[in-house]
């Protein structure tokens, strides 16, 4: 046995062994440090402390059918803090109710602590306000008309404002008792820009008015009405006639008819006053030699706007006459002088045979004697 311990090669070994336990040692004790690291960085990081503000909607908890409240700010600073992943969520989330609570308190003044719901309990919170102060009123409701309001200097000189329609026509009311008594009227006021000349057709904001015209504070379901203001220029109907335009051939009449009688001018009334009961277009003849149909477009008298028909169709119809003055004469008439002519032309024969005949009638006598 001595001498086994004395042999080099076994010193050899025991050192390897010893040089390798102390490597598997050294090596475990690193691995334990670094886990041992990452699992205290997650803990630290899990626990980190941090905070944020938020700016929330104040709900109110009220009888809202039997009582009117006002007072409160519409929103509120809620300001939580707590770990970073709870404080996270929250702020995501916000699945949390930041409240007052009315639901025992009667008609009056009071002052009321706003309270928070639904929040994680290991979070910590401050509301500022802390409290607000409320008014509780009986609460009223009326149905009142809408009234269309508008400033008439702005529609353009000699143009006519219609009848306005508004949709929906009437508007409820709400609010405290004494707010809604109040309210005289709810009107809905046109913003027409100058020199207005077109339809007015627009959503608008509607406001409540005492009997003083000012604003009162209440609740209207609806907000807004849709409100539509006809503007349009004054119309006239014309007669409507023709009259030859051109030189139209040698022993020719020309006489016209057309399917439409009437047309209608628009223009401002000062315009309108002046105007004859009837149009008379010119119908241009040159160059027509039988009859035939023509589209004429009709020309708009002096400060007239619009004018309708733009155009019409006339009939030109074309005989011969039975003198040659009579064609030279009648080839300048309108429709209806130009019938009145031909009779005459017809009238003029007859005239001349009936001398005719006379004057042979005489001679015969004359020769019998």
């Amino acid at each position: 046995m001595k001498d086994f311990f004395n042999r080099p090669w076994v010193y050899r070994v025991l050192s390897l062994g010893l040089a390798v336990l102390l490597f598997v040692y050294v090596q475990s004790n690193n691995l334990g440090s670094t886990h041992a690291d990452e699992t205290s960085n997650r803990e630290q990081s899990a626990v980190a402390q941090t905070k944020a503000t938020m700016r929330v909607s104040l709900q109110v908890e009220a009888d809202v059918e039997k009582y009117f409240v006002t007072g409160y700010p519409e929103k509120v600073d809620l300001t939580i803090s707590g770990s970073s992943s709870l404080v996270s969520a929250a702020r995501n989330t916000q699945d949390f109710r930041v409240y007052i609570d009315l639901r025992d308190l009667s008609t009056g003044t009071h002052v009321v602590k706003i309270k928070v719901s639904g929040l994680n309990k290991s979070l910590n919170y401050s509301i500022k306000p802390e409290t607000t102060k409320v008014k509780i009123q009986t609460r009223s409701d009326r149905k009142l008309p809408i009234q269309v309001k508008y400033n008439s200097n702005r529609v353009a000189d000699g143009y006519l404002v219609g009848t306005p329609a508004i949709s929906p026509e009437t508007v409820r009311v709400s609010g405290a008792k004494t707010e809604v008594k109040r309210v005289k009227q709810v009107v809905a006021e046109l913003d027409l820009s100058a020199n207005t000349k077109a339809d007015y057709d627009q959503e608008v904001l509607l406001r409540a008015l005492d009997k003083d015209g000012k604003e009162v504070d209440v609740l209207m379901s609806p907000q807004t009405a849709h409100v539509e203001l006809p503007i349009s220029l004054p119309t006239k109907k014309m007669n409507l006639s023709f009259i030859n335009d051109g030189d139209g051939a040698d022993g020719l009449l020309y006489a016209f008819n057309s399917s439409v009688t009437q047309i209608t001018v628009s223009a401002p009334q000062s315009v309108l006053s002046d105007l004859p009961s009837t149009l008379t277009m010119p119908v241009d003849i040159s160059d027509i030699t039988s009859s035939i149909q023509k589209t004429v477009t009709l020309t708009k008298p002096d400060g007239v706007v619009a004018i309708s028909p733009k155009s019409v169709a006339v009939n030109i119809k074309v005989t011969q006459s039975t003198s040659g003055s009579s064609s030279s004469s009648s080839s300048k008439s309108t429709t209806s002088s130009s019938s009145s002519k031909s009779s005459s032309s017809n009238s003029s024969s007859s005239s001349s045979s009936s001398s005719s005949s006379s004057s042979s009638d005489d001679d015969t006598a004359t020769d019998s004697e």
